[in-house]
C-alpha cells in the first residue's frame, strides 16, 4: 500500500489547465517507480482521485481476477475502471494538464487541496474540501477516529 497522507494546498492554472503535483506527494510517486498517475473522478465525493497506475491497475487485475474477458461482469469492472480514467505523466517538475471533463465535474477553479488517502490521493476544489471537513468534523462524537 501506497502512503499518501497530509493535506496540501495548491491551484489549478485554468488557463493552461494545468496542476502540480505536491512535493511530498511526487516523492511518494518517485519512490513508487510509478511514472505514470490515474486520474479518476470520485464515486463518493466531488473531487479526483489520483492513483500511482501500477497500484490501480493492480487493483483493478484483484477486483478481474478469474473473470472471463468476455463475461459480462469483466466488461463491466473494465468499462467502469479503465474507460472512465486518464493516464498522465507528471513532467519533472510534477506539473500535469488537468483533462477538462475530470476538472469541470470536480469544480476545479483556482484554489485546491490535495488530500492523501493511502493508497491515492485526492484532488478538491478548495471550498469544496472546507466544507466536506466541516461536515466531517460536525460528525465527530469522539469516538476512535
Amino acid at each position: 500500500m501506497s502512503d499518501f497522507a497530509g493535506t496540501f494546498p495548491g491551484s489549478f492554472d485554468a488557463k493552461k489547465g494545468r496542476i502540480s503535483v505536491p512535493a511530498a506527494f511526487r516523492s511518494t510517486l518517485a519512490r513508487l517507480g510509478a511514472e505514470e498517475i490515474i486520474l479518476r473522478s470520485s464515486r463518493f465525493f466531488p473531487c479526483l482521485e489520483v492513483w500511482p497506475k501500477p497500484d490501480y491497475m493492480a487493483e483493478f487485475d484483484r477486483r478481474t481476477e478469474g473473470l472471463s474477458k468476455l463475461s459480462a461482469e469483466y466488461q463491466a469492472i473494465s468499462r467502469k475502471l479503465l474507460g472512465r480514467v486518464h493516464t498522465l505523466r507528471p513532467d519533472a517538475e510534477g506539473r500535469v494538464v488537468m483533462p477538462a471533463p475530470l476538472a469541470e465535474k470536480a469544480g476545479l477553479d483556482g484554489e485546491l487541496q490535495f488530500a492523501g488517502r493511502g493508497a491515492f490521493f485526492e484532488i478538491w476544489n478548495a471550498a469544496t474540501f472546507a466544507e466536506e471537513e466541516a461536515k466531517l468534523d460536525a460528525l465527530d462524537d469522539g469516538g476512535d477516529v
